[in-house]
């Protein structure tokens, strides 16, 4: 049993490897990576290539999250309900960590906001809406795709507090939560030191 979780790890990490915002670039003839911040996510492809091809960008690259754990969460209900919540916070890590270093494009990869949702609308539907809640408003107060991103990120551990009852359940998903705040913080580093200088981009209203 061991061999198989190893495996499904292997595989959501490989999953999440998929540069879907270079590719759909690319077949355009855009070097994603040289255009706007250079980061392949849905957020710069919206930028460079319309809202079309970045609403495309965003469904992929949350589904390479949302797809593993969905498998782990079908198939690995005979878990203890701790071990089991675990194995699939675990899978949407290493989902999320693919799509952020992926090794098809020298492990630079995008920032993880679209995989993170996808997993954990696979996790808990519930908590991804509120996450998803936090998103849209900080996002519509400000119109800076990172500041909800960031808000986003922030929420992420008193979610899990309030939500989860149980008290094993709710120290995995708290760590796990605390775990993707700072790895998310991280990814958004650069995000964060133009916000501080106030040099970050909003999107125009239309």
């Amino acid at each position: 049993m061991t061999l198989v979780y190893v495996l499904i790890l292997i595989a959501a990490f490989l999953m999440g490897s998929l540069p879907t915002g270079y590719l759909v670039a690319k077949s355009k003839g855009i070097d994603i990576k040289t255009v706007g911040s250079g980061n392949i996510g849905a957020t710069n492809v919206t930028r460079a290539m319309g809202k079309g091809w970045g609403a495309f960008v965003l469904v992929i690259d949350a589904l390479k999250g949302f797809l593993p754990v969905l498998f782990v969460k079908l198939y690995f209900r005979s878990l203890a309900q701790p071990d089991f919540y675990a194995l699939m916070a675990v899978t949407g890590i290493l989902a999320v960590a693919g799509h952020v270093f992926t090794p098809f494009l020298k492990f630079k990869g995008g920032k993880g906001i679209a995989t993170t949702l996808g997993m954990l609308i696979a996790i808990d539907p519930v908590f991804a809406l509120v996450v998803l809640i936090v998103w849209l408003a900080a996002f519509l107060i400000t119109r800076v795709s990172s500041v909800g991103a960031l808000s986003a990120a922030l929420s992420l551990p008193f979610i899990a507090w309030f939500l989860y009852h149980n008290k094993a359940v709710m120290d995995v998903m708290i760590t796990f939560a605390a775990f993707m705040t700072v790895f998310l913080l991280f990814t958004h580093r650069e995000n964060i030191k133009r916000l501080y200088l106030g040099e970050e981009k909003p999107f125009k209203k239309k």
